[in-house]
């Protein structure tokens, strides 16, 4: 039968988490009181070999501090708490915190790999970054797979606050491994010259559904479209709905996000674009809100991006969106993007144009693609709005 061990200070409890998980069996629950344990936590197999499926970590009111210690390798694949192989780990109501020690001394907050899975809940992931903060490309707070270590995971990723990340905040990475990604505060450094951060990244084939996120604060200052709120880099197919993206470089970019659906998003205030689609085929995007994105250049006519972008993109399906007060242009569409449909899609008090279709063909208005009961006062060319 499930057992539940305890850590804390009182006698008879494990007084560090790492030898409970070794004497714990598949299935027991581990009850961590609050203190600061100076540790990095594996979750694969006990002391006699057995997988530990099915453990519960449960700490208190994240009370409970899992705490970098300062005589962890400097690496950039440490880990403060792995979970390899084993299956359904739960990890709930902690605080898990670096700094590492110096450059390139920390890879990760919460790493699942190995074909395992977990939950991982009701936790502050806080301080995953280089002690000073660094360029080095390491440092991020939940990680699950990776095609550069041949791994995979799973997980349920569910309420957790996420600040203080040199990288990214949360990466599922490779072709088998995905996420539920849902009701998260993921919260960038702001403006810096060190390194372009990314909120929530789905990548190399790694599927997900990203949604009801905060995402902010992800901008590179050296003024470049290089930091993301939620990046899909040739990612399988991903659900992102319902997620606030305030204040990053670009809120929603999607490069090579074939097949990708994109609902129902709150994209404001990025220096750049709202939403890109790049170098996608077969996504959909519908009933997002990208108001007053885009910055002005020094000239006397400013200019800048688009509420939503597409950018050598084929076949997407661009319906029932509102991009409004863009410095640029509501939508943007470049030459080399063709046979894309827009439909209802409301557009107003942009800088330079509410909708502007630079391909040519045999579509509306003399573009290669389609445009109906476009709501704007301005497009080029003309005839693209009414």
């Amino acid at each position: 039968m499930p057992s539940t061990l305890y850590v804390g200070a009182a006698p008879g409890e494990f007084h560090q988490i790492q030898p409970a998980v070794l004497a714990a069996n598949p299935g027991d629950t581990i009850q961590v009181a609050p203190g600061t344990y100076n540790e990095q936590v594996t979750i694969g197999q006990n002391s006699h070999g057995a997988t530990l499926n099915n453990l519960v970590l449960e700490g208190t009111n994240q009370s409970s501090i899992i705490q970098l210690p300062s005589t962890a390798p400097a690496s950039q694949q440490t880990a403060i708490v792995q979970i390899s192989g084993a299956k359904n780990v739960t990890l709930n109501g902690f605080t898990i915190q670096g700094p590492g020690n110096g450059p390139g001394s920390i890879g990760y907050g919460v790493e699942v790999v190995g074909g395992g899975s977990a939950n991982i809940t009701n936790n502050h992931i806080t301080k995953i970054e280089d002690n000073p903060m660094s360029g080095d490309q390491n440092g991020i707070a939940i990680l699950v797979g990776r095609q550069s270590l041949a791994t995979t995971g799973t997980a349920m990723i569910l309420h957790n606050t996420i600040d203080g990340y040199q990288k990214g905040g949360i990466v599922v990475d490779n072709t088998g491994s995905s996420a539920e990604i849902d009701h998260n505060t993921i919260s960038g450094a702001g403006s810096t010259a060190l390194i372009a951060q990314n909120g929530i990244q789905i990548s190399r084939g790694a599927t997900a559904n990203v949604n009801h996120n905060t995402v902010s604060g992800n901008l590179y200052a050296p003024q470049s479209d290089a930091s993301t709120g939620i990046l899909l880099y040739e990612s399988g197919a991903v659900t992102v709905e319902q997620n606030t993206l305030l204040n990053n470089d670009i809120g929603i970019d999607a490069f090579v996000a074939n097949g990708s659906e994109i609902d129902h998003n709150q994209v404001t205030g990025s220096t750049f674009d709202g939403i890109v689609l790049d170098s996608t085929t077969g996504a959909t995007l519908d009933h997002n809100t990208t108001n007053n994105n885009g910055f002005s250049d020094s000239s006397s006519n400013p200019t800048g991006d688009a509420g939503i972008a597409l950018v050598n993109s084929t076949n997407n399906t661009i319906t029932q969106n509102t991009s409004n007060s863009n410095k640029g242009d509501g939508i943007y569409v470049d030459a080399a993007s063709t046979g894309n449909s827009f439909a209802q899609n409301q557009t107003s008090g942009n800088t330079s144009f509410n909708v502007e279709d630079d391909s040519t063909g045999a579509g509306t208005a003399g573009t290669a693609n389609t445009w109906a009961k476009t709501k704007g006062q301005k497009s080029s060319p003309s005839g693209l709005v009414s």
